[in-house]
């Protein structure tokens, strides 16, 4: 027999085995103390980072108050119930499941199901074997509409054959007796989704407290899965007995809470709804330095309209953060930090809401003639002596407390043929008719002092190349006959400026016009926390040429091209009425960028004086003392006792397709300053669609004038 020795290899084999598995944990430890000592900073960074959320917390908008400090715009609370969808995850409940899935098929046959909330509890709890019946009596259409409907919400998955089983309805029995009925046995054992439990709380809310729901299921799924950690509101814009029947009945159910948002209200509401503009949510306001350090942002108020929008960074104010720590599902888990935002700053303006309020009444004093039962139009009275804005005010009107909470009475403004929301004061643009008279009027009296005494005659069957040209007066078969520049300003006689433009020109009328800032910017909404600087641009429409001399009779008579709004029309019978300067119109008297601080004034800011001779204007001042309180001036029906007032009427002709038919109508102006010997007021007002300046405008001066002297004492009353 042969006997093997063993060789002593083995024992080196063994040495180099445990110096390789040594070297091995050796690098393990290395790797371990490394993960564990060196980078536990970036590792516990990444986790914080993982489960901190930051949420940007708006601040309380600033207030804007009328000139006697009356509260126009405010912040109120906006009490809320609100969700805490984190606390409704683990209860397994078969009410949630049945609401859930007849949410799933209401969604799908978008028809309302005939199911009461007690009812399908009482069904739950005495018959939950039996069927529970959705719909009944559904007509052909419907149940076509909800087989395909069902056909693709069970469709097979990919790479499946199997169509989808849904719990709680019968995959080859869909509707039966054209009737829709829910398996409510197969729901008791479901596990319930977080969205489910939240909808079952909303119902539980609803039948206690007499609210209507208004919430879907699937906006409750996108605030699960988009802004999980923060509450859900369900109602908000309560009333106290609703809060207290909340309190009373519902405080004790888990995961709901009352809590208080901040909301706008507008104490005059619709009298001076088109400058205060209005607030909404704002909808995914992210700034770019922001992206990527915000996780949510709960819904702040932004200005939309008006002030409320151009003044928008100031009233908004600086916003308020939390740090909210999460698990791992994203859940809301604690707060760990709060900063507290900070309120927005505060208007002043110059408007008095009682004169807005004055001036609301009697642009809606309807006149015999007037053809609209809603009245359009605008008014604009400045003071004279520094171009501040005393009111602004637009007709129609609308609700801004009513625009912010209801979107069926937004999208009824979208389509308002009235266009209810266009703030015609400003924004409108329209032929000036006959109160531009007093712009020619200058003009020629700055290129030809004969004017003073210049006569001509009102002559029928008046001829400008070849063209009848008629003054108003010819349609009723009369004539003015021979006038001077006095009484043709005092009887607004057309062939009178016709005679004037065609003898000085056009150059004269344009740059008299534009002296008196006729196509230029206004500067009504300077920005405030800049030096005001006034800027050179185009605002209506001003032609710089005429291609021919029926073109310059036109303008000479305020017609043709030339666009003004009421607002500049306002700033011209301001500067006439303080011998000849220009201001810009002042709407904002102070402000403050919080709340804590003093005010900044906003200095008023004279655009020009104008390059005109004081003789020129007391000339065109008294013709216009005579339109009001001469018994034969056009607007005579605006004498009140006691005040001089002087005034000069317009009727600017346009023609309006409706329908197949073109049809003539007359936009009815009149501007005006008083008293005269120490004017204190300059308005200007327009009406659409009116008779004329003499009858539609005059008798609303004469009630705002009386109303307006009432106001500030100069006739008996009490201010």
């Amino acid at each position: 027999m042969k006997v093997r020795h063993h060789k002593p290899s083995g024992k080196i084999i063994i040495i180099c085995t445990s110096i390789t598995v040594f070297l091995g944990f050796l690098i393990l430890l290395l790797e371990i103390s490394e993960l564990q000592v060196q980078k536990q900073d970036g590792y516990e960074k990444m986790f914080k980072n993982q489960s901190v959320r930051r949420v940007r917390i708006p601040a309380v908008r600033g207030k804007i108050f009328d000139t006697q400090n009356r509260c126009l715009a405010d912040s109120v609370p906006n009490y809320c119930i609100a969700i805490y969808t984190h606390e409704l995850r683990s209860p397994r409940s078969a009410i949630a499941n049945s609401l859930e899935l007849i949410h799933e098929i209401w969604s799908r046959t978008g028809i309302n199901p005939e199911i009461d909330y007690i009812d399908l509890k009482r069904h739950l709890s005495l018959t939950p074997h039996k069927p529970f019946r959705l719909y009944h009596n559904l007509n052909d259409d419907q149940i076509i509409h909800w087989r395909q409907q069902y056909e693709k919400w069970t469709a097979p998955l990919k790479n499946s054959f199997r169509r989808q089983r849904i719990l709680g309805l019968k995959l080859s029995h869909p509707i039966e007796n054209r009737s829709i009925f829910i398996q409510t046995s197969e729901l008791l054992s479901k596990r319930t989704s977080t969205a489910a439990n939240t909808l079952e709380l909303i119902y539980e809310i609803s039948s206690r407290t007499n609210l209507k729901r208004t919430i879907t299921l699937q906006e409750i799924k996108n605030h699960i899965y988009a802004r999980r950690p923060l509450p859900l509101i369900a109602w908000d814009n309560l009333k106290m007995d609703s809060i207290l029947q909340w309190a009373d009945s519902c405080s004790s159910l888990r995961g709901t809470d009352i809590i208080c948002y901040p909301d706008r209200n507008y104490t005059d509401g619709e009298e001076i709804a088109h400058l205060l503009g209005y607030t909404l949510k704002i909808q995914n306001d992210k700034n770019l330095s922001e992206i990527g350090k915000i996780h949510f942002d709960v819904t702040g108020l932004s200005g939309e309209k008006g002030l409320e929008h151009i003044y928008n960074d100031i009233l908004t104010g600086t916003p308020g953060y939390q740090i909210l720590q999460v698990d791992a599902a994203g859940f809301h888990n604690r707060e760990l930090q709060m900063t507290k935002p900070i309120a927005g700053g505060d208007l002043k303006l110059t408007i008095d809401s009682e004169i807005q309020k004055i001036c609301n009444k009697a642009i809606n004093f309807r006149q015999s003639g007037e053809k609209n039962k809603i009245v359009k139009g605008a008014v604009v009275i400045l003071n004279p002596n520094n171009g501040d804005v005393l009111a602004l005010a637009s007709s129609p009107t609308f609700d801004p407390n009513k625009y912010m909470k209801s979107s069926e009475y937004r999208q009824e403004l979208m389509i308002d043929p009235n266009s209810s929301t266009f703030q015609r004061a400003v924004f409108g643009q329209y032929p000036p008719g006959s109160t531009f008279k007093t712009i020619t009027s200058l003009a020629a009296l700055k290129e030809d002092k004969d004017f003073y005494d210049c006569q001509f005659n009102c002559l029928i069957g008046y001829k400008v190349s070849d063209k009848i040209m008629r003054c108003w007066i010819h349609s009723q078969g009369a004539s003015h006959g021979l006038l001077n520049l006095k009484d043709a300003l005092m009887r607004s006689c057309n062939i009178y400026m016709y005679e004037t433009a065609q003898k000085i020109g056009y150059k004269p009328i344009f740059s008299m016009a534009r002296e008196f800032g006729i196509g230029q910017y206004a500067g009504l909404f300077p920005e405030l926390n800049k030096d005001y600087v006034h800027k050179k641009l185009k605002y209506g429409n001003l032609p710089e040429s005429s291609n021919n001399a029926i073109d310059l009779c036109n303008l000479s008579i305020g017609q043709g091209k030339l666009l003004t709004s009421p607002l500049q029309m306002a700033m011209v019978t301001a500067a006439i009425a303080n011998d000849g300067k220009l201001y810009r119109p002042r709407l904002i008297k102070e402000f403050r960028n919080q709340p804590n601080e003093k005010y900044i004034e906003n200095p008023t800011h004279l655009i020009r004086n104008i390059d005109v001779d004081l003789k020129s204007l007391e000339l065109v001042k008294s013709a216009m003392k005579e339109v009001v309180m001469n018994q034969n001036g056009t607007a005579s029906k605006a004498n009140i006792k006691k005040i001089d007032i002087a005034g000069k009427t317009g009727s600017a002709q346009y023609k309006k397709k409706i329908g197949d038919k073109i049809s003539n109508h007359v936009y009815a102006w009149m501007i005006s300053f008083a008293p005269y010997e120490n004017p204190k007021y300059a308005i200007a007002m327009i009406v659409e669609d009116g008779v004329s300046g003499g009858q539609t405008i005059a008798p609303r001066l004469s009630m705002l004038y009386k109303d307006l002297f009432k106001y500030d004492g100069s006739l008996r009353g009490k201010k």
